[in-house]
């Protein structure tokens, strides 16, 4: 079933958009990041992982990186799928406070079984 989460950050503290649950598979198909604030801001997005399951989220991938955004400027990513794991995140900053919407949607999949070392580097 698809799924929406959307979260508008207006700090720069980092905040959480979506963790998948326990016995879920998420396949990540569409962000959407959107600066409503008056003046341009830096936005980064990025998914963590617990391949050992101590609750360190020690591996980060940036999807987006400090992307500078325009006022009124956004960013859209469709044209792939990013799959996520059981307690995987999705996470976002920005580099000053603002006004900035994140939007991401998923299919969340019953999993049954997870392999936790499938896909380390």
């Amino acid at each position: 079933m698809l799924f929406s989460k959307h979260k508008t950050i207006t700090a720069t503290d980092t905040e959480t958009i979506f963790e998948v649950p326990t016995g879920y598979t998420a396949h990540w198909n569409l962000t959407f990041l959107s600066n409503h604030g008056g003046s341009t801001n830096n936005v980064s997005l990025w998914m963590d992982n617990d391949r050992d399951g101590d609750g360190t989220y020690t591996t980060q991938f940036y999807i987006v990186d400090a992307k500078q955004l325009g006022s009124k400027d956004y960013l859209q990513f469709s044209d792939g799928v990013v799959v996520l794991h059981s307690g995987d995140r999705v996470r976002a900053s920005t580099a000053s406070a603002g006004d900035v919407a994140v939007i991401i949607t998923f299919d969340l999949l019953y999993s049954g079984i997870d392999f936790a070392d499938f896909n380390q580097v």
